[in-house]
Parts: C-alpha cells; structure tokens; sequence
C-alpha cells in the first residue's frame, strides 16, 4: 500500500464549515491514517481566520491535534496552511502573516473566483509566481470559472502554477460536469495533485483519499495517480520540486 499525503482539508474545528468540536477532528485524521495517509494539511479558509480568528488560533489547534494524535501513537501529522482566496489583498496578506503558505513552503493553495473571471486575475498569479512562490489552484473542475472558460485552466498552468483536485470529485459526488471536467482535467496533463478537501468525520465532505485513487488509476494508469497522492503532495509538504 502507498501513503497518501493531503494538502486540502478543513478539520480544524469551530475555524470554518469544517467539523464543530475536537472530537471529530480527531476522527479525521483517525479516518486518514486508516487509508494510509501520513501527513495532512490544515487549510482553513482565509477569510474565516481573518475575519473571526487568528492565525495564532489555528496554530494553537494543529498544535493540540497533534499533541493527542501523538498521545494516541498514531502515525499521522498535521501541518498548517490555508485556501486562499485570490483578490487584490493577497499579496499584502502574504507578507503581514495573514495568508499562509502550505507547511511554510513556496507552494500556496489559492481558490479562484467562483464563476466570474475579474481582470486582476491573472495580476495576483503573477505577482504570486515572480515572488517565488508557486500557486496550487484549488478544485478547478468544481468551478464555474473554469467550466465557462476551459482554456483558462492550462493558461495558469503554463504560467506555472499547479492543480489540486478533489478526491470525490472522481466518482460523482459533485455531480456529473465536475466528473468529467476532472476526466478532462486529468488526460490532459493539467491535474498534478489530489487532495481530500474534507470538511467532516462522516456524510458527504467526508475523507476518501481512497476511493478518489482507486478512480483515478482507471482513467490515467497506477503510476500517474501515484504521483498525485503520494511524490507531488510530498514534494509541497517538503518544498521541493515537483
């Protein structure tokens, strides 16, 4: 069996729409390392740190999860990072602490807007990539933006950014167009992670890393899918090169 690394998950509690309480971010990662993933990546939404936490918070939270993860003899970490959403602000954030990077690497997972394609775009991706630093666009076949405007997809990717991929996406559960745009996504070289993007123990955001790569050998072959959930995320968790 492989190990599987997550970079896009919401299990830090009572932060954003992820789970409510302690208790069921434990069973998150109880349920991850069940599918053998080793290492995770908090990623609570930016605006919600922002606007009615702090960053200080969500460092004290992956510190207690950890804390009784280790309590437990489990074998998974979890690390800290954020989905950031791509605006004007972003640059300014970065460099007061505000948006953080994934595992304080040069790789930032960033959320596109939705469905409309404001002209600062391709700006804030630029600034991100001449600063040093590699965007990781967030569920691209999830969204809108990307689903009007295919050919913006592989235009960011050529400019270097990469992209993540939501594990369930693969079998449906977000619906039949966001089945095939990640098909789509997938054949043509544009996808170079797959993340779990949990947002609950159980139920519908639940984590199944699993089943998103059993999927995923059926349509690129077990090497390719490999590369996804276990060399391309570890290289973000160890700031490589991908």
């Amino acid at each position: 069996m492989i190990d599987m690394y997550d970079i896009h998950n919401h299990l830090l509690p009572g932060v954003d729409d992820g789970p409510g309480d302690f208790l069921e971010s434990i069973q998150i990662c109880e349920v991850a390392q069940s599918q053998n993933t080793k290492m995770i990546i908090a990623t609570p939404h930016r605006k919600d740190v922002t606007e009615n936490h702090s960053v200080h918070l969500i460092k004290d939270l992956v510190s207690n999860i950890n804390g009784n993860l280790t309590q437990k003899k489990a074998d998974i970490a979890v690390k800290l990072g954020m989905e950031n959403h791509v605006d004007l602000d972003l640059i300014q954030e970065i460099e007061n602490g505000r948006a953080l990077t994934l595992n304080n690497s040069v790789y930032i997972l960033v959320e596109m807007p939705w469905k409309d394609r404001p002209s600062y775009i391709e700006r804030v991706i630029a600034d991100l990539l001449e600063s040093g630093l590699i965007p990781v666009l967030a569920h691209p076949e999830r969204m809108r933006l990307f689903e009007d405007e295919r050919e913006l997809l592989g235009e960011l990717v050529r400019m270097g950014c990469k992209s993540q991929l939501t594990a369930s996406s693969l079998y449906g559960k977000f619906g039949d167009k966001a089945q095939r745009a990640s098909v789509d996504m997938m054949t043509e070289g544009l996808i170079h992670v797959i993340a779990s993007d949990t947002h609950m123990a159980e139920g519908q955001r639940c984590y199944d890393m699993d089943l998103g790569f059993k999927f995923a050998k059926q349509i690129i072959g077990s090497y390719k899918a490999t590369q996804m959930v276990e060399s391309n995320p570890l290289a973000i968790f160890e700031n490589q090169k991908m």
